[in-house]
């Protein structure tokens, strides 16, 4: 009996490993790229006056569906350059189209005069893909670029600049916004060779302090000569790291200051072009990418720009929330109204920075972003729109309450119909005390916007680019659509997805089972099959049964989808599906979001 018995059990094993080892030696399910379900093809456009011609920073999530989402909710459709023309692949990647790891600036730049002979009139422009092909790549070009076109012409980045993209100025009818970075303070992981190791000590090296320089001091040149030296001017600025010198070599150095010089001469000179336009019609948009209020290297190219900036340009916090700012500028733009906003903190910390990568207190980053939305700040009985900001707690024995006085006000709030805006600054100072009492006790349906992840400049910016641009098309749009409620709905679950069951409760354990199969999840090897079916199949069992929440919550959640009249409608079912990592890397996730009806609720 015991003999049977065991053989039984051996062959129940050796049927589970057959199984497992089918499972893994079987092709990977294919996931639908988010990227394929959001272009249009320009020869289905209908209507040009309400298109945005988008070429993205690159295509990660913030940079790509949620831009998206965002425009269809405000009213707009966006169409996208073709296929991968503006997509990074970190090492080891498959390449691009074009065979490198970088967007095709040739093919975007010929993009835009299509869109133009098209019709369009709107146009979103990145300025670091048009120039460097991506974000990441202009952390690592360090000597200007030319430029070949397929019929062999040649041009400079700012020859090609002129020709294409100022060259739109000259319509007024045309509307150009722009956005472009001051490089951070190191390059990127997994990219041309860069490891965690050469990150940090790139990132000591810019954060060592420099020589500060104003007045007449301050130019172009004058920064430049400073970049190598400490703060006495004389010490160069890699002495005294010695625990970083084996990382960092002369070349490395060489590198990372041409990749600065590079980049800020083409600002200026875009700043300088923009001034002499001849319509009121092209803007700037320039974000600090990654920095800390201190005399880093950062320091004297921010005081030049911010001296150098004139008409059109604007210098603001955060990076990947500017191409939802300007979707908001946009829709500004178009409306003209200044939005009356009672502006409410909880929790008393507003007065600090939200974390080491924030260069102003949270307080001045939202001032910043009330300025550029031009909103007027008023008392809470005169206002049509509230912002609520959850801040750390400065008094830890005081969270439960600053918790229950957030909760309490947003389901006042919706009882009251008052269109609200949450922006979840605290950096999960709270633990899942606030996240339990938000989705037990608030409809985020009924929400105007909420952000609430990583480094609060570009968490400030999604929050107000969703909710100013919600509200404006909500009071001021005639012709609404069940297009844009259901776009707002997606970009809704999105944020609450990704803020709660894969940041704070996802990523890190995910990071960890990568780093147990010895694979690295800051870029993770593309060749190990069966290594990243575990992988795949790990996020999806940890992270898409957690999206029941977002899903619960959202679920029979009332809608606003007009101010003007007040009109609701129920959202009826939500769904979660088909997550994956778009770079090969745990920082970034992408998923498809189904909407089912919406029903009008009668009100």
């Amino acid at each position: 009996m015991w003999k049977k018995l065991c053989i039984a059990c051996a062959a129940v094993v050796l049927l589970l490993l057959g199984g497992a080892l089918v499972w893994l030696l079987l092709p990977q399910r294919e996931i639908p790229s988010v990227l394929e379900s959001l272009n249009v093809d320009a020869e289905d456009v209908t209507d040009w006056s309400r298109v945005i011609a988008y070429v993205p920073l690159d295509d990660r999530t913030d940079n790509l569906e949620d831009v998206v989402y965002l425009a269809e909710a405000s009213g707009y459709q966006v169409v996208l350059p073709p296929g991968d023309s503006y997509c990074t692949k970190l090492d080891g990647q498959t390449p691009n189209s074009n065979g490198t790891q970088y967007g095709d600036r040739e093919v975007l730049f010929l993009w835009l005069r299509e869109m133009e002979e098209r019709g369009c009139d709107l146009y979103l422009l990145s300025l670091d893909q048009l120039f460097s092909g991506g974000l990441v790549n202009s952390r690592a070009v360090s000597a200007p670029a030319e430029l070949v076109f397929e019929d062999g012409t040649r041009m400079s980045e700012t020859e090609a600049f002129d020709r294409f993209v100022l060259s739109l100025a000259q319509k007024p009818e045309n509307e150009i916004h722009l956005f472009d970075s001051v490089v951070r303070l190191a390059s990127t992981v997994g990219y041309q060779g860069f490891g965690l190791a050469e990150y940090t000590a790139l990132r000591y090296y810019g954060m060592e302090p420099r020589p500060t320089l104003e007045g007449e001091e301050l130019t172009l040149e004058n920064v430049f000569s400073a970049y190598p030296y400490g703060e006495d001017g004389v010490t160069a600025a890699e002495e005294g790291m010695e625990q970083y010198r084996e990382d960092l070599t002369e070349e490395m150095i060489r590198d990372y200051l041409g990749v600065r010089r590079r980049k800020l001469q083409l600002t200026d000179y875009v700043i300088s072009a923009l001034k002499s336009a001849p319509h009121d019609n092209i803007h700037l948009l320039i974000g600090i990418d990654d920095s800390s209020n201190a005399t880093n290297i950062q320091y004297n190219e921010l005081s030049y720009l911010s001296r150098a900036a004139g008409r059109g340009t604007t210098l603001l916090t955060g990076l990947d929330s500017l191409a939802r700012l300007l979707v908001g500028q946009i829709a500004q733009n178009r409306y003209g109204h200044q939005v009356k906003t009672y502006l409410r903190y909880i929790g008393g910390s507003e007065g600090a920075p939200s974390s080491e990568y924030d260069i102003h207190t949270l307080e001045k980053t939202v001032d910043l972003h009330m300025e550029l939305f031009q909103a007027r700040r008023v008392p809470e009985d005169e206002a049509e729109l509230q912002l609520l900001v959850m801040t750390a707690p400065d008094d830890p024995a005081k969270a439960e309450e600053y918790c229950e006085e957030l909760v309490s006000q947003l389901e006042e709030n919706c009882r009251n119909r008052v269109p609200t805006i949450l922006l979840e600054a605290s950096n999960n100072a709270y633990g899942e005390r606030l996240e339990q009492m938000l989705f037990q006790r608030v409809d985020f349906g009924s929400l105007l916007a909420f952000a609430g992840k990583y480094d609060q400049a570009n968490v400030t910016g999604a929050a107000f680019a969703m909710g100013f641009s919600r509200y404006l098309y909500l009071a001021c749009h005639e012709e609404k659509d069940e297009a844009g409620d259901v776009a707002h709905v997606r970009q809704l679950a999105n944020s609450m997805a990704l803020t709660y069951p894969y940041i704070l409760h996802t990523r890190y354990e995910l990071n960890v089972f990568i780093k147990n199969l010895r694979d690295n999840y800051n870029n993770l090897s593309p060749d190990h099959h069966i290594r990243n079916r575990l992988i795949q199949a790990y996020l999806e069992r940890r992270f898409l049964p957690l999206c029941d929440k977002v899903t619960e919550n959202l679920q029979g959640s009332r809608l606003i989808t007009s101010l003007a009249p007040y009109e609701e409608k129920e959202i009826t079912s939500v769904s979660i599906r088909d997550a994956y990592l778009p770079w090969n890397r745990t920082f970034e996730l992408s998923f498809t979001i189904d909407v089912g009806p919406l029903v009008p609720t009668g009100n």
